[in-house]
């Protein structure tokens, strides 16, 4: 809820910004259009549609901004350059943040940009509390992920202090991977550093003591953390089952019941707090109209404070339609030259070394293809690379389209366009 509340100024700033003009633009055509409707019905189910479409198109404008930004970091990353790959990373979550409003796009979005995100922090040396935060998300996304587990367990073991989050991820992990032998080696370390004695941690624990080299390591820490593990930590277990006894269906039967009241019971509970929102606000809309008819000033400061909105941003739209249209020759003068002062041209990089040896037999391998390359030599991240690039070109889209036909050709692997 909170993060909705966040996001949804910006989104209700920018759909107001447009929406408002727009409806008194269509309005008259929509009134012609459908002549046995209520004007007010149908403004409002215009101000509706403009609202859902600004939305969906904000999304998917932002969804293909981060998918750019996410794609060119990681090939800032690949090349060794990661101040620059942080900052494409960081512009991503904020337009994420900032942006991303629609439930299944912005869950989709997370996880692309969190593992990208994980993967980089935990392979590098970067301090970013807001990669940190984006790991540990895409973790309890996607626990599946044993790579990336193996990698935060690692660092998570050398900490000095777990957050309540970190231990949220940590038992996801463990209900996940008690049963793999290199993660449950790397999470009994710190569950035991944690003094962890809750039913997630014993069941790890018990899982471990069935490998005999474990056993004889943490065996007597285990004892001095939660006691004898012998019968009844298998009890309480539940990867082992429990012998069976006469009378089981019965016992299993009233718990189902047992269950199923207290569903009920909260179903009534929560459907009665409902309508006593709904009652309270339905009150305060009453209460509120009654208290504006009887108070003709207040009718009059409203009337004027929305004619004043609505005048304000029909002005600004006629203003920037009328901007636009007269200064739109001046605008592509300006585009032509801003392209015209670019004094370099594009060429596309597809490897980076740090041996320049490597550089150079590569180069050699790709001559023979009959492809032109150059070796150049670029300081990035504390260390000197030796990056190999194809060709050169007077624009980007020609680069790219060069590029997309190498890799179909499989004669190299990837690319990124670079303006040398």
């Amino acid at each position: 809820m909170i993060w909705i509340l966040r996001n949804i100024s910006v989104h209700l700033w920018i759909t107001t910004l447009f929406t408002i003009p727009l409806t008194f633009y269509i309005m008259p055509g929509l009134t012609r259009f459908f002549p046995g409707i209520s004007p007010l019905t149908t403004g409002l189910v215009a101000i509706t549609g403009l609202v859902v479409v600004i939305g969906f198109l904000m999304d998917m404008t932002a969804k293909k901004a981060v998918m750019n930004l996410i794609k060119e970091g990681q090939a800032w990353e690949r090349s060794g350059i990661l101040n620059k790959a942080e900052k494409n990373y960081i512009k991503a979550l904020r337009i994420y943040d900032t942006f991303l409003l629609w439930p299944f796009s912005a869950k989709k979005i997370a996880q692309k940009i969190s593992g990208a995100v994980a993967k980089f922090k935990l392979n590098t040396s970067v301090k970013n509390q807001n990669f940190k935060l984006g790991t540990m998300v895409y973790l309890k996304m996607n626990p599946e992920d044993e790579d990336i587990a193996r990698l935060w367990l690692s660092h998570l073991r050398q900490s000095t202090v777990v957050t309540s989050f970190e231990q949220e991820v940590l038992s996801v992990l463990a209900e996940k991977h008690y049963a793999n032998k290199l993660l449950a080696g790397l999470m009994i370390d710190i569950f035991l550093g944690l003094e962890r004695k809750d039913f997630i941690a014993k069941k790890l624990y018990q899982h471990v003591l069935q490998d005999p080299v474990f056993k004889k390591r943490y065996s007597e820490r285990i004892e001095d953390a939660i006691g004898k593990t012998d019968k009844t930590l298998q009890q309480e277990v539940s990867f082992l089952l429990p012998e069976k006894k006469p009378g089981k269906k019965i016992e299993i039967g009233k718990k189902i019941g047992s269950i199923m009241e207290r569903g009920v019971s909260s179903l009534k509970n929560a459907g009665a707090f409902i309508g006593s929102v709904v009652s309270f606000l339905i009150l305060s809309v009453g209460r509120a109209t009654a208290y504006i008819k009887k108070h003709e000033k207040t009718q009059f400061y409203l009337k004027a404070g929305f004619l004043s909105i609505v005048s304000i941003w029909l002005g600004f739209f006629i203003i920037s339609t009328m901007s636009h249209m007269f200064k739109s020759k001046t605008v592509e003068k300006q585009k032509v030259k801003i392209q015209i002062q670019v004094p370099r041209p594009f060429t596309i990089q597809v490897a980076a070394y740090l041996n320049e040896k490597h550089a150079v037999r590569y180069i050699d391998i790709l001559k023979k293809k009959g492809i032109d390359a150059i070796v150049k030599k670029v300081d990035g991240g504390g260390k000197t690379w030796f990056v190999v690039r194809v060709s050169e070109f007077a624009d980007k889209k020609s680069a790219t389209a060069y590029g997309q036909k190498l890799k179909q050709q499989r004669i190299i692997d990837d690319f990124f366009v670079n303006n040398k």
